[in-house]
């Protein structure tokens, strides 16, 4: 199930993970992104929840686009030393010329993160690769 993953990441929506399924090792966006500002240890196949709680609770979900792009773009050569699979477990994420996660007004680009480089997968699933640039 998860362990079918390639290496780096993949966005996938609640409803599709009993298709897909989790890795053992979680945590909340927050944590994920402290420790890849700090080159602190990660886990090599992670669940990471609470990306589009964070965008969506954020005043400016562009600005924290960017933010997250940069940071996964300054740490892909630290990342890639380490090959993870990291799955960011998100409530609902659908496909308007891309992916996005929907809000009420204006949908959030997935593509903002990952520039571009996401493909889909699967039914509720997208990836990419680390590097983000590509």
């Amino acid at each position: 199930m998860a362990s079918d993953l390639d290496i780096g990441y993949h966005v996938i929506d609640e409803d599709a993970l009993d298709d897909y399924g989790m890795f053992d090792e979680e945590m909340s966006i927050v944590e994920f992104l402290r420790r890849l500002k700090r080159r602190e240890e990660i886990p090599l196949d992670m669940t990471v929840r609470g990306l589009d709680d964070y965008l969506l609770g954020v005043d400016d979900a562009d600005v924290a686009c960017d933010y997250i792009h940069r940071l996964l773009r300054d740490r892909v050569n630290y990342l890639s030393l380490r090959n993870p699979r990291v799955q960011f477990v998100v409530d609902d994420v659908e496909n308007w010329s891309g992916p996005v996660i929907p809000t009420g007004d204006e949908p959030i680009k997935l593509n903002r993160i990952f520039h571009g480089s996401m493909e889909q997968s699967g039914p509720g699933w997208y990836s990419s690769n680390l590097n983000v640039q590509s």
